[in-house]
């Protein structure tokens, strides 16, 4: 999948480029300078590693990117914000390179405790390798975030406005990508239309609604291009 956002996102280029965005009431405000150009250089290692131990990890990262990057955009976070999100949202589940590859290749239903206790570390192992690895603290710490649950019922704790924002938007993406992928039969009208209905279920339990409304926006006007 490219990385590129999709054809439903905004022609515009959200507002800011400087390293700099403020955007009141929606999490932290302050981005390192080039924060997106140093996780991209810093991350690359890891998600070779994540694609060797989990072949087609990568179209996930890349797609879970994308849909992050749009639904940035489309809260207006500004450009800088919205691209460090981004290439954050592609090491998002580094941190599974830990986890045995049959754990991550067995239906969710199978899992036992201990290996739902494994997949839910993963983004805390992601934090420390991309720390390791030399990627800024700030995007450690949204990595760290990306399991939590918007009720609070998440490994974490952390609930509603303490969740990052930009943890939220990536763990959105990751559904939408997922939902996406996991509805290949029927029109592409279908897939949507499905994959929509699956992330409005999680809405308000696991996922900032806000989030999922700008998501599913996204989306709606992706539909509507690609139907003309």
């Amino acid at each position: 999948m490219s990385s590129d956002p999709p054809s439903g996102a905004r022609s515009s280029e959200p507002e800011g480029t400087g390293a700099s965005t403020e955007v009141p009431g929606r999490g932290s405000s302050k981005i390192e300078p080039d924060l997106a150009g140093c996780v991209q250089a810093r991350g690359a290692g890891l998600l070779e590693a994540l694609q060797r131990h989990l072949p087609g990890s990568r179209e996930h990262a890349d797609g879970t990117a994308s849909y992050a990057f749009a639904t940035a955009v489309e809260l207006d976070l500004g450009r800088a914000r919205a691209e460090a999100v981004r290439e954050t949202a592609r090491l998002h589940e580094v941190g599974k390179v830990y986890v045995p590859a049959g754990v991550l290749g067995r239906p969710r239903t199978e899992l036992g405790p201990g290996d739902q206790a494994l997949l839910d570390s993963h983004p805390a192992y992601g934090a420390q390798l991309a720390q390791g690895a030399g990627v800024p603290e700030q995007a450690c710490d949204w990595i760290l975030a990306t399991r939590a649950s918007f009720d609070g019922s998440g490994p974490t704790r952390l609930a509603g406005d303490d969740i990052p924002l930009e943890s939220r938007i990536i763990r959105v993406a990751c559904a939408g990508e997922g939902a996406l992928a996991a509805h290949g039969a029927g029109s592409a009208a279908d897939r949507q239309r499905t994959a929509i209905d699956r992330i409005r279920e999680a809405a308000a339990r696991e996922l900032d609604p806000s989030v999922v409304d700008a998501l599913v926006r996204v989306l709606e006007r992706a539909g509507a291009a690609g139907a003309q």
